[in-house]
This record gives structure tokens, C-alpha cells and sequence, in this order.
């Protein structure tokens, strides 16, 4: 699946150079090194991180990038605005591949599944953004994150619906 996405986003020609520090290619970047500079890459970049992480069986990590990943890229979004195009389609890709097994495999435990998405908002307080300014875009990554703190309460208080949901759809509780 990594391989499919590094294509996907090469021939978008969104995935490049640029999005790594130092000029270096995600492709070549080892998960290690993905994590360490997390903060100054692309978001894209975050989403490659949890498809790796999700096909060495490492499904909480995987979906706690993803969340973080998907956290500043609607931000990036967000702030780009109608410039955004090429970079929304990117996204809608990402969100397919990478996204939906990660969030098939993280919503069968809502405990992990609120962890990954607290995890992902302590991160991004934390973590400066390189890419999208968080003081020139506050309201946007306001909004953002507000948006993502909902979900949490929304996985919250839907427990036993998401269980019975999934029980029926044949789907694995853990």
C-alpha cells in the first residue's frame, strides 16, 4: 500500500522534495525520521507515516499520525482556502487509501480511538507547524481543531452504537 500512495502522490505532483525538510524525498525518509521531523513536513507526509505504521501491524500508532496528519491538513486546507484545489484532491486520496482502514481498524476500541485523536491534538499544540502558520491562521486551526474535539465527543457518547454498528457490518469489536 506505501508504494501505492508514494505513486499516487507522485503523479499528482504534490508529493515532492519540497515537502520534506532538507530537500529530502518521504520516500527515502525511514518512519524514524518522518517522526522527527514531523513538524516541518507537509501533512501528506504524516499520512505515508501511518500507512507504514498500519501495514507493520502497528494500528494505534498508525492512527495517531493519521489523526495528526489529518488535523493539519484540513488546517492547511483550511487557511489555502479556494488555492487549495490541488492539495483538497490530495487529501480526498489520502483520506481513502490511508484513512479509511486505519479508521476501520482504530474504531473497533473507542478507548484507542479517542486516545489517537487526543494525541493527535496534544501533538499539534505542541509541535510548531512549518508549513502553515498557526498565528497568521488562528481561526482556521480554531476551527480545526474544535472540529476534531467534536469527534471525540461524538466517539464518546456513541459507544455502544458504534459497536452494535460495526457487529452488524460484520466488523470486529476489541
Amino acid at each position: 500500500m506505501k508504494r501505492l500512495i508514494v505513486a499516487l502522490l507522485l503523479s499528482c505532483g504534490l508529493l515532492s522534495t519540497a515537502h520534506a525538510q532538507g530537500g529530502g524525498d518521504i520516500n527515502r525518509m525511514s518512519s524514524a525520521q518522518i517522526v522527527s521531523q514531523a513538524g516541518s513536513l507537509h501533512p501528506s507526509a504524516l499520512y505515508v507515516l501511518s500507512s507504514r505504521l498500519m501495514a507493520e501491524g502497528k494500528g494505534q500508532e498508525a492512527a495517531k499520525w493519521m489523526y495528526a496528519g489529518q488535523l493539519r491538513y484540513r488546517f492547511l486546507l483550511a487557511a489555502l482556502g479556494n488555492a487549495g484545489r490541488d492539495e483538497q484532491i490530495l487529501f480526498s486520496a489520502l483520506t481513502e487509501q490511508v484513512g479509511r482502514p486505519v479508521n476501520q481498524y482504530i474504531a473497533g476500541n473507542p478507548d484507542e480511538w479517542i486516545a489517537a485523536m487526543k494525541w493527535a491534538l496534544d501533538w499539534d499544540a505542541a509541535t510548531p507547524n512549518g508549513v502553515t502558520s498557526k498565528t497568521r491562521h488562528a481561526a482556521e486551526l480554531a476551527r480545526v481543531r474544535n472540529g476534531l474535539a467534536e469527534l471525540i465527543v461524538e466517539v464518546d457518547t456513541s459507544r455502544n452504537q458504534i459497536r452494535r454498528q460495526r457487529r452488524a457490518n460484520g466488523m470486529r469489536n476489541r
